[in-house]
């Protein structure tokens, strides 16, 4: 590879990292790497899992124009590889714009060999060969791994995340979908009862310095936790994710308090998880303590203040706001 050439791949390389990563909450991890059995550039796991091999991308990028109007690109048959954690990943980068286009296919090794054209040289070797049109209005085999450049964490991430290899029907042409919000509140009362309120474990590793962070994850939806702890006050996020959509979040602001009046509070938060730090009017008490959370408005926008007292004696209080950030994803 000549020497521009080579240093166009590592930036077409580099900039893939930041489109993996970005948009998936620190929850992937890549690395530059064709130190593996199957000479891909890039390799991606999961934060914290080091059980599994990981994703393997083969980056095949074509570099022009020169009057192109397609991507293509040749392997020869008898070297070509195949592996249910391996994906070619193709992009185009225009010289012109000096920028790779903003959309890609990612295609399992697994379905390439399979669906690729054979052709042959003139001296008889066969090869696989993608060719797909950078027009990606004109549909053909190729245009079901098509995916925007800004979704690749997510459909790394699902394919890491449930084992199954990636089967996009036209991601690039997909259209918004409205949110459960039955299953966003279900999903959002299960998270907060396994992290804060049931005394988990804050991550050992925080994105943000000084802070606090917990996490929840099921199936499509992600929750995230995140606050500092000063002498006076708690200030901190909820954000609630479908995939690598940020769609719902709730701040919040709160006085510090004592031991055993954490306890209450987390007491408290856990039995009215469904309540708490709502739009609803809640309370629950236990012997000389008392936790009263007023609210008002709905799950798209909402406001409300939380409160305890010991013996009617006002000891803390929270104040939050919050609702949908995105009603579609």
């Amino acid at each position: 590879m000549k020497l521009q050439e080579h240093k166009i791949q590592e930036e077409i390389e580099d900039k893939i990292i930041d489109w993996i990563t970005m948009n998936v909450s620190g929850r992937l991890i890549v690395t530059k790497s064709d130190k593996n059995p199957f000479g891909a550039n890039l390799v991606v796991n999961k934060k914290g899992d080091y059980k599994s091999e990981g994703l393997f991308l083969k980056v095949q990028s074509q570099i022009g124009p020169d009057g192109v109007q397609k991507v293509s690109k040749d392997f020869l048959l008898e070297d070509f590889k195949i592996a249910k954690n391996l994906y070619l990943l193709f992009v185009y980068f225009d010289t012109v714009r000096q920028k790779v286009l903003d959309f890609a296919w990612i295609v399992p090794s697994t379905e390439f060999k399979n669906m690729a054209d054979v052709v042959s040289s003139s001296d008889g070797k066969k090869f696989l060969r993608f060719e797909s049109p950078l027009d990606i209005q004109q549909k053909n085999k190729y245009s079901g791994f098509l995916v925007f450049t800004k979704d690749l964490g997510k459909v790394t991430f699902d394919i890491l995340n449930t084992g199954k290899p990636f089967v996009s029907r036209g991601v690039i042409f997909r259209e918004e979908k409205g949110i459960n919000t039955d299953d966003l509140m279900e999903f959002l009362t299960e998270a907060r009862s396994n992290t804060f309120a049931s005394n988990n474990t804050s991550v050992d590793n925080p994105r943000l310095l000084g802070s606090k962070e917990f996490g929840f994850q099921k199936g499509e939806f992600f929750y995230r936790d995140i606050f500092f702890n000063g002498n006076k006050k708690f200030i901190g996020q909820e954000i609630v994710y479908i995939g690598q959509n940020p769609v719902w979040g709730m701040s919040y602001l709160g006085s510090q308090m004592e031991k055993l009046q954490e306890s209450f509070l987390k007491e408290a938060l856990f039995r009215l998880a469904n309540k708490c730090r709502l739009w609803q009017n809640a309370e629950f008490e236990r012997r000389e303590y008392k936790y009263e959370n007023f609210g008002q408005g709905d799950i798209n926008e909402f406001f409300g203040q939380e409160k305890i007292s010991v013996s009617s004696k006002p000891v803390y209080k929270l104040e939050y706001r919050g609702g949908f950030i995105s009603d579609k994803i």
